[in-house]
Formats: structure tokens, C-alpha cells, sequence
């Protein structure tokens, strides 16, 4: 019994040290989604990583008044995941093993305010390339939304808490960061936590995550209010064929 209750003991003891790491609520535990995306952070050595809880509420409020619960200087600094899988994807097309031009799954780093052009995503893809008799056509893409369980197997993230750092098979996914992010010096992403953002300099991002930059999105029209998730509808899931 006394070897239980130390037992018990060391690890409430643990469970508080955790949540006053991340500075939890009173009625968040923290579980293995965040302890991943934390210690992946780390060990990359990202000093200018930043988490952040925030409000309830957060997805009811406006693009402004999220970038202003995070302390952002623009709403283009707030960005979502967007998983992808090209449904015509086959190995036929690889240059070589394991070819990182031919991606099944690509995880898109995209702004809130812009919308994701999956005519664009094909092109960046093709041009990975750089002999043009080497590229795949456009007919050997369809770009869909990956279905719930593909994301939870590859990220093993839910709803609204999507990140690229400390996915369960990064090796399946290519990571593109959308050039109209690049030029800023900060911005925000899903934190393994559906009410916890991850933000950092977008020069560690590049530097760490091996990603490819690339034209894949459009100013978003109409109103810059958006309710779309992290890895959520995106308004541009034509068909490339």
C-alpha cells in the first residue's frame, strides 16, 4: 500500500510540474499530443517558439480579435495547417526511391486571410522537378482533403490542434510553407492543444522543418473572418485533373 501511495504521489507530483510548464487551465490535463509537439519544439532548438492558451471562445471570434488574444501585429500572422492527399498518387511515378517529388500527403502551411489554390499546389509540386521531361503531368493529380482517419494516423492530432512539429509519421507528409508567409518575421500555428497556438520566427521554421516555399495560395475574397479549422474545408478543393 505505502508502494502505491508513493507511486501516486510522484505522479501527481509529474502532473504538476506539467501543467505549470504549459501553464494550464485548471481543467486541461496534459496529454501526449502536447508533451510530442513540446519536446519535438525542443529538441530542434527553436528559441523563439512561443505556446499560448487561448480563450474558449477563440474560434467564434473574429480574425482580429484572435490576432489580438495572441498578441500578433497582423492578421496574416495567424496560419493553419491544410493536410492533403493526391488520390492519383502511385509509386509508378517515382524518380527514385522514396521521391520526395511524387508526395502522397502534403501538409500546407496556409493564412487564415488567404485561401490555398490546389491549381497552384499541383504546379509547385510539378516544378519540384528541374528537368521538365521528368515531370509528372497534371493529370496525375487529384488534390483532396485528407479523411479524419489519414490525418489522425499521419499527425495524431484532433480537430483544431494540427501542427507540423511532432507528427506521428512526418516521414509520409511533405511539409509547404506558402510563400506569402515567408516575409514575415512571426507567425502562429496550431499547438498540439485545440486552445493552445504555437508561434515562432518564421526564419526558424525554414530553417528547421525542411519545407518547400511555394505560390500555392490566394488573397482570400470577401469577408477575412473565417471559421475554417486547422486542417479544416478550404474554399478551393477543385478537382486537378
Amino acid at each position: 500500500m505505502a508502494v502505491a501511495d508513493a507511486e501516486n504521489d510522484l505522479e501527481s507530483r509529474i502532473m504538476a510540474l506539467e501543467r505549470s510548464r504549459w501553464q494550464c487551465p485548471k481543467d486541461v490535463v496534459v496529454d501526449d499530443s502536447m508533451r510530442r509537439v513540446r519536446g519535438d519544439v525542443e529538441e530542434k532548438l527553436i528559441t523563439s517558439a512561443q505556446f499560448k492558451w487561448v480563450p474558449t471562445n477563440y474560434y467564434d471570434l473574429s480574425l482580429a480579435e484572435r490576432a489580438k488574444a495572441l498578441g500578433a501585429q497582423t492578421t496574416a500572422q495567424l496560419c493553419k495547417c491544410l493536410l492533403y492527399e493526391n488520390k492519383k498518387y502511385t509509386k509508378d511515378n517515382d524518380k527514385t526511391k522514396d521521391d520526395p517529388t511524387n508526395p502522397r500527403f502534403v501538409m500546407v502551411m496556409v493564412q487564415y486571410e488567404a485561401t490555398l489554390d490546389t491549381r497552384k499546389l499541383v504546379n509547385s509540386i510539378i516544378r519540384q522537378r528541374p528537368s521538365v521531361t521528368d515531370r509528372m503531368d497534371t493529370n496525375d493529380f487529384d488534390m483532396r482533403l485528407a479523411s479524419d482517419d489519414e490525418k489522425d494516423r499521419l499527425t495524431g492530432y484532433a480537430y483544431n490542434s494540427v501542427t507540423p512539429f511532432g507528427m506521428l509519421r512526418p516521414q509520409e507528409i511533405q511539409l509547404i510553407l506558402a510563400e506569402a508567409i515567408a516575409p514575415l518575421k512571426f507567425f502562429w500555428m496550431g499547438g498540439g492543444y485545440v486552445h493552445v497556438k504555437l508561434g515562432m520566427a518564421c526564419s526558424d521554421f525554414v530553417r528547421v522543418m525542411n519545407a518547400w516555399i511555394a505560390d500555392v495560395s490566394s488573397p482570400r475574397t470577401g469577408t477575412t473572418d473565417d471559421d475554417d479549422d486547422d486542417v479544416g474545408f478550404d474554399t478551393s478543393e477543385a478537382d486537378c485533373k
